[in-house]
C-alpha cells in the first residue's frame, strides 16, 4: 500500500485569532450526543440519585462525566489527526485479526434493544402521567396504586383486581411505546443529518435554561453539595428499602447503572464520532481510502507549520466535546441538587410506577401551573433521546462493521442501514412487550456493560493508538495521558465490580 502524508489545510480565519462565541459554531455533533443522553441518564438516573443518597454521590457522578468527557475527546482527537474512527485503528490491536471491533461491536450492538426499547416504555409513561390516563384507568395516581396493593395479603382477590388495572394500564403504555418506535424510524428515514443537528440544539438549549433556573430558585445546600465530591462509599438508608426495585440492586450497581446512563455510553460516542465524517476538521476533509491505514502507510507530515495546523484543527473538537460534556454536567448536578433538595428530604424516590412524574416538584413547588413547562420538556428530553438515538445507532453499527466488512466499506450502506434500522425497531418490539414491565431495570445490562465497562476499556485502546500512529510531536501530553490512564482504570474497574456481583459470582456460584 503507497504510504500517505497527511497535509492539514490551512485554519479557517476563526481559528487563527482568538477564541469568541461564534466558534459556537463548533458546536452541533455533540448537541445530538447530549440531547440523546439527557433524555434518561439525567432525567430519570441522576434525579433518583439525589433522591436515594442526597448530595453524597456528586463526585461520582460529576468525575464520571468528566471521564467520559475525556474518553471521547481522546476519539475525536485522533479521528481529526489521522482521518479515521478509531475503530478503524483498533482492528490492529496485537491479537486476533479485528478481535477489538467484533467484541466492541457485539457489546454495542447488542445494546440498541435494551435502550430503544426501554426509553419508549418511558416516554409513554410520561405520556398516560401527562393525558391522565392513569389515573383514569387505576382511580387513583401510580404511587397511590402500588401503596393500596402492600395492604392486601397474595391470595386476596382485591389484588388480582388491582392487577387486572394494572395490565391494562401497561397494555396501553406498550402501544404508545410502539407508536414512539415506528415514528422514530420513519423519520429517521426520511430526515437529514442537518435537521437533526438543528433541532437537538433546540431540545438542550429550553431544557438547560429552564432547569438552571430551577436549581438556583431552589435554594440548594452548597456547603452540603461541595462537601459530597469528597470521596465516599454507599450505603442504602434504612427507609430506601421501602423501594424493592430499588434495593434489589447493591449500591454499587445502583452507581454503576446510573453512571452508565448519565452521559451516555460506548454505543452513543462511536456513532458521535461517525458524525465527525460530516466535517472538514483537519485529517477530516481527505477522500477516504477503501482500507484503514496502518502505522505503516499513515505518514503525519511533521513540518513546524502543519504541527501548528493540527493543534489548530483541534480547537473544534474541544468545543464540540468540551460544550456537549459542560451541558451533560450541567444537567447531571440540577437534578442530584434539585433530586437531594426536594425528593430525599420526604424519601421521595422515582420508581418503576413513577420514572418521571415526581420530578415535577422540581417546578411545582414553586407554582402549580409549571407542571406543564415540565411536562413539555420532559417529552421533549425523552423523544429527543429516542429521535436521536436511531440515527446515532445506525452511525455506531457501521462504524462496527466497517473495519472487519471491505463489502461494506465499498458499498453505499443502504441495505446495512434498513437492516441495522429493522433489528433495532424489531428487538425494542420485542422488549416492549414481553421484555418485563420496569423500563429502568430494562436497560441495566447496557449502563453497565456499554455504559461503564466499555468506556473504560476505550480509553486504554486509545493509550495504545495514539501511541502507535501519531508521531511524538501530536501524540497526548502528560496531563491528558494521564486523564485518559484514570479515566480507563475507574471505569472498568467499576465495571468489573458490578459485572462481578450482578452477572458472574451468581454463574459461578450455581
Amino acid at each position: 500500500m503507497a504510504q500517505e502524508e497527511i497535509v492539514y489545510p490551512p485554519l479557517s480565519d476563526d481559528l487563527r485569532g482568538r477564541l469568541n462565541w461564534r466558534a459556537l459554531k463548533y458546536f452541533g455533533a455533540g448537541a445530538i450526543m447530549a440531547s440523546v443522553t439527557i433524555g434518561s441518564g439525567e432525567t430519570v438516573f441522576a434525579s433518583r440519585s439525589g433522591a436515594v443518597f442526597g448530595y453524597s454521590l456528586m463526585w461520582c457522578f460529576i468525575g464520571g462525566a468528566l471521564m467520559k468527557g475525556v474518553q471521547v475527546y481522546v476519539g475525536g482527537r485522533h479521528m481529526v489527526l489521522t482521518g479515521e474512527h478509531p475503530m478503524a485503528h483498533w482492528a490492529q490491536l496485537p491479537g486476533p485479526k479485528n478481535w477489538v471491533p467484533v467484541v466492541m461491536g457485539l457489546l454495542s450492538i447488542g445494546s440498541f434493544p435494551f435502550w430503544l426499547a426501554g426509553l419508549p416504555l418511558m416516554l409513554a409513561q410520561c405520556i398516560n402521567w401527562i393525558l391522565g390516563i392513569d389515573v383514569q384507568v387505576l382511580g387513583m395516581t401510580p404511587s397511590e396504586f402500588k401503596e393500596l396493593a402492600k395492604t392486601f395479603a397474595p391470595d386476596d382477590p382485591r389484588l388480582l383486581e388491582l392487577q387486572t388495572l394494572n395490565d391494562k394500564l401497561f397494555f396501553i403504555q406498550r402501544s404508545w411505546a410502539t407508536l414512539a418506535i415506528l415514528v422514530a424510524v420513519t423519520l429517521t428515514c426520511l430526515q437529514s443529518y442537518q435537521l437533526l443537528e438543528r433541532a437537538q440544539l433546540v431540545i438542550v438549549g429550553i431544557l438547560l435554561s429552564s432547569l438552571l433556573i430551577a436549581c438556583m430558585a431552589s435554594g440548594p445546600d452548597w456547603g452540603a453539595a461541595i462537601a459530597g465530591f469528597v470521596p465516599s462509599s454507599p450505603q442504602y438508608a434504612q427507609w430506601v428499602y421501602a423501594y424493592d426495585d430499588i434495593v434489589k440492586d447493591s449500591e454499587w450497581a445502583f452507581i454503576c447503572i446510573c453512571l452508565g446512563a448519565i452521559g451516555g455510553g460506548t454505543y452513543d460516542y462511536l456513532g458521535y464520532l461517525g458524525c465527525y465524517r460530516e466535517k472538514t476538521w483537519g485529517a477530516l476533509g481527505r477522500a477516504r481510502a477503501l482500507d484503514p491505514s496502518t502505522a505503516e502507510t499513515l505518514r503525519i507530515d511533521t513540518d513546524q507549520q502543519n504541527l501548528g495546523r493540527a493543534r489548530g484543527w483541534l480547537i473544534p473538537v474541544k468545543i464540540d466535546v468540551g460544550v456537549s460534556f459542560v451541558a451533560v454536567v450541567v444537567f447531571t448536578s440540577c437534578f442530584i441538587v434539585l433530586g437531594a433538595i426536594i425528593l430525599h428530604p420526604d424519601q421521595d424516590v422515582p420508581d418503576k410506577f413513577a420514572l418521571l412524574s415526581k420530578q415535577a416538584r422540581f417546578l411545582t413547588d414553586f407554582h402549580p401551573t409549571l407542571v406543564y413547562l415540565y411536562q413539555i420538556g420532559i417529552f421533549m428530553a425523552i423523544w429527543g433521546t429516542i429521535y436521536g438515538g436511531y440515527e446515532i445507532y445506525l452511525r455506531t453499527a457501521y462504524e462496527c462493521v466497517a473495519p472487519v466488512s471491505r463489502r461494506l466499506r465499498r458499498s453505499s450502506g443502504k441495505m446495512f442501514r434498513h437492516a441495522t434500522l429493522a433489528y433495532c425497531a424489531g428487538g425494542a418490539l420485542l422488549l416492549v412487550w414481553w421484555g418485563g414491565d420496569d423500563p429502568a431495570d430494562m436497560v441495566k445490562p447496557a449502563a453497565i456493560i456499554g455504559g461503564v465497562l466499555t468506556c473504560g476499556l476505550w480509553c486504554f485502546a486509545m493509550i495504545w493508538t495514539d501511541r502507535r500512529f501519531l508521531p511524538k510531536p501530536l501524540q497526548m501530553g502528560p496531563v491528558l495521558l494521564l486523564l485518559t490512564i484514570f479515566s480507563g482504570t475507574f471505569l472498568t474497574g467499576l465495571g468489573l465490580l458490578v459485572v462481578w456481583q450482578e452477572y458472574l459470582s451468581r454463574i459461578w456460584g450455581s
